[in-house]
């Protein structure tokens, strides 16, 4: 098997949809979420979060979002924006989007936008 068919194990915490944006804002805040890589729908209709295997032992969960499971995102991790700037570039960015503005629409399904996208590489800790 070669390195690059290694797969990547990512640890998650997976809850119900409806606390996915709570514990999102919660992991953020605690500097716990894993933004190299985008928050994916798992089986049984739960959100898996990705968080920092290094900082897993700071973790102590909000009391309004009910015991998440400890899981890991799927064999193929969808990396964020950020993400994908650290794998071209080498270092870890801030992304935000600044401006979204709808242009056209063709067909049901099919919208052109413009992306105002903000990319900033993240000082060192």
């Amino acid at each position: 098997m070669e390195a690059k068919d290694v797969p990547i194990l990512v640890p998650a915490l997976a809850t119900e949809l409806r606390f996915a944006q709570r514990l999102r804002k919660h992991l953020e805040e605690e500097q716990l979420l894993d933004g190299r890589y985008r928050l994916q729908e798992v089986p049984g209709g739960r959100m898996a979060l990705p968080v920092l295997e290094e900082k897993l032992s700071q973790l102590r969960l909000p009391r309004e979002v009910p015991s998440p499971r400890a899981t890991s995102l799927p064999q193929d991790p969808v990396p964020s924006r950020a993400g994908l700037l650290a794998e071209l570039h080498g270092q870890l960015w801030h992304t935000s989007i600044l401006h979204i503005q709808a242009v056209k629409s063709y067909a049901p399904h099919v919208h052109h936008l413009v992306l105002d996208l903000e990319c900033r590489p993240t000082p060192p800790a």
